[in-house]
């Protein structure tokens, strides 16, 4: 049995994804440490690819050791396709003080 979130109807699903990406944190990174698409890989599908279809700038992509999702590229133009069309809610935007 898979432990997906689903938010219901009326809840502060911002407020969530705030508490997740405090727990989530960088972990899934090995070469960068603060890059703006945290992916959490627990909940993350194997071959989904939908938030890799949906970014306009191809920033994130496969990583070939866990097949699954991962920002590659650090050109992130934080329009939160990825986070809003994440079946699971495993990608966590981060989007500097200052671009808000």
């Amino acid at each position: 049995m898979s432990s997906l979130k689903v938010f219901p109807a009326g809840s502060d699903r911002e407020a969530e994804k705030a508490q997740q990406a405090k727990r989530v944190g960088n972990a899934q990174t090995t070469e960068r440490f603060d890059v703006p698409v945290i992916v959490d890989e627990h909940r993350c599908i194997k071959g989904c690819h939908i938030c890799i279809d949906s970014c306009p700038v191809d920033c994130l992509s496969v990583n070939p050791a866990t097949t699954k999702a991962h920002m590659q590229f650090d050109e992130c133009w934080y329009c939160l396709a990825c986070e809003v069309d994440c079946p699971t809610d495993a990608i966590t935007v981060k989007i500097p003080f200052l671009v808000r």
